[in-house]
């Protein structure tokens, strides 16, 4: 097994190859569709780093073998795209910089989510850097477009498997565990287009829209005792018009729906649908415009070519504090840093914002987050992570594959 000290001493020997990794990650652009450049170094440094089997799959998701013994699988999983950084003049130091300045290391993606991919990459590697075999394989997964939908993970679970995954995602280098989901919706309203000089010669969908939005915040929306409340947010607006002087034929409303667990792709649809068929029947400029709901679906195309139709949702995932493997991963957090989270050290946080850890236990991969970087950070041009942030999560993540493996273990006997 690989103990805390182990662990701090292996990271303590690489620190400067794996701060200047994460650099060079950082410093190559990859938004989502366009993460060839990034793939190719992270592949390169698996192999630097004696990973038993790397490969990439045919959307581009890269994943990292250390063969263990016939114990449970431990996947450790995160994401190589990254967001518009947006206008330049907005951050200190060049977005794609990776500049370390007092101990921080800045750029678009050091904290969502290269410098945790840097720090899972390393720990994994740990296990030949300490001649150490794994109870079971730990498979380093590394997926592509999990920005837009996470399309790489949600075709990764239908060629890979493991007993329990850990999710990188930014988490103060604390314990997470789980999140709402999301589901994004388009509302679809029909009128008649006519001269915005005669419009009583049309069927201005505006008016249903509006009849819509204002009823909206009455829909009873789930909850869940560990991910708390679901919500919708309205967000885009869409009509078929560029001219200001035409009333337009058909409205598009964009709904981002929060789920909890309970509320399915087709439960999500069923609710807005009945909600809107009851609206026509109280309002009838409602039922004029003959409302329809649907998921967001897009064409989307991945860096090495591969074109798949996907639907934009995230499935919510909970796992429960009393688990086995939330049982570990607290105690293995806890002496690692000291510390399990601000949050009652019973429950655990979850994060507020959607992952590909959705995926993965969709498809029977139970999960735990835990990452370095301040996830309130993330999408903006502050966006920095802590060096010794980044050298701790290093240091933590091996004992926690371990300590993972063996709950799984014992739960099995």
């Amino acid at each position: 097994m690989i103990t805390f000290e182990m662990a701090r001493a292996a990271t303590a020997e690489r620190s400067k190859q794996l701060v200047d990794f994460t650099q060079r990650i950082v410093a190559t652009p990859s938004l989502s569709g366009l993460e060839g450049d990034v793939a190719a170094i992270i592949v390169a440094e698996l192999k630097k780093l004696a990973f038993d089997e790397v490969w990439t799959d045919d959307v581009g998701n890269i994943i990292g073998k250390i063969s263990g013994s016939s114990g449970p699988s431990i996947m450790l999983n995160g994401h190589m795209d990254v967001v518009d950084p947006g206008p330049a003049d907005g951050w200190p130091y060049p977005a794609y910089s990776g500049a370390v300045i007092e101990g921080e290391l800045w750029g678009r993606g050091s904290v969502d989510m290269k410098g945790p991919v840097a720090s899972m990459i390393y720990a994994a590697a740990q296990f030949k850097q300490l001649n150490v075999k794994p109870a079971g394989d730990v498979l380093m997964t590394v997926a592509v477009m999990e920005e837009i939908g996470g399309l790489g993970s949600d075709f990764l679970v239908t060629h890979t498997s493991a007993d329990a995954a850990i999710v990188g995602e930014p988490s103060r280098n604390e314990l997470r565990l789980g999140h709402r989901g999301r589901i994004e919706l388009q509302v679809k309203f029909h009128g008649r287009s006519a001269h915005a000089s005669v419009p009583n010669l049309a069927v201005n969908p505006h008016f249903a829209a509006a009849e819509f939005l204002k009823a909206l915040p009455n829909l009873k929306l789930g909850d869940d005792p560990i991910l708390g409340p679901a919500t919708i947010a309205p967000t885009l607006y869409q009509t078929d018009q560029q001219s200001a002087n035409v009333i337009p034929s058909e409205v598009t409303l964009f709904l981002d729906w929060r789920n909890v667990p309970s509320e399915t792709i087709d439960v999500a649809v069923e609710k807005i649908a009945t909600f809107l068929s009851e609206l026509s029947a109280a309002s009838p400029i409602v039922k004029e415009c003959r409302p329809e709901v649907a998921v967001t679906r897009a064409d989307l195309k991945t860096y090495p070519g591969a074109v798949r139709n996907f639907a934009s949702v995230f499935p919510a995932f909970a796992t429960h504090p009393d688990s086995p493997i939330a049982q570990a991963a607290k105690k293995t957090i806890r002496g690692a840093n000291g510390k399990l989270s601000s949050a009652d050290a019973s429950q655990g946080k979850v994060w507020q914002f959607a992952t590909d850890g959705g995926h993965l236990n969709s498809a029977g991969i139970p999960c735990v987050g835990f990452g370095p970087g301040d996830d309130r950070l993330a999408h903006t041009n502050q966006e920095r992570l802590g060096i010794a942030d980044l050298e701790q999560s290093t240091a933590t993540y091996s004992p926690l594959i371990v300590a993972l493996g063996e709950a799984l273990e014992s739960g099995t006997s």
